[in-house]
């Protein structure tokens, strides 16, 4: 999936920073899920249920939550707006700012493993 060229995106954003404005809208708007499939919808609900404040997060976790926007458990929000920017404007901006791709290589997902989110990332096989 991919973000029109003619939708905003934010200027200047951290990860941290694109985290705390995905985390709320989530958690506040998981009614606007439509999905089919009632396995994803669990499983992007367990996902939405289960993220910390981000100052309980690594950077490494919050990269993989701006994943999850992207190509993930939380994707079905991808062109969902907080009336400024879409779900994925944030997530797309803040990994591209900070030099990262959204996908992870096989090392970090390794890194994952012991995160409280690892149960519900797309990334770990079962989720």
């Amino acid at each position: 999936m991919a973000l029109s060229e003619t939708d905003p995106t934010p200027d200047k954003i951290t990860l941290r920073e694109a985290y705390n404005k995905i985390r709320p809208w989530y958690q506040n708007n998981k009614d606007k899920c439509k999905a089919q499939d009632a396995s994803y919808a669990q499983k992007s609900f367990a996902l939405i249920d289960n993220l910390p404040n981000v100052e309980k997060l690594s950077d490494l976790e919050v990269r993989a939550v701006l994943g999850e926007v992207i190509y993930g458990n939380l994707e079905w929000a991808y062109h969902q707006s907080d009336g400024e920017y879409k779900m994925a404007a944030y997530a797309h901006a803040a990994l591209e700012q900070a030099g990262f791709q959204f996908s992870l290589d096989e090392r970090e997902r390794d890194g994952l493993r012991h995160s409280i989110l690892w149960p519900y990332l797309s990334i770990n096989g079962s989720a």
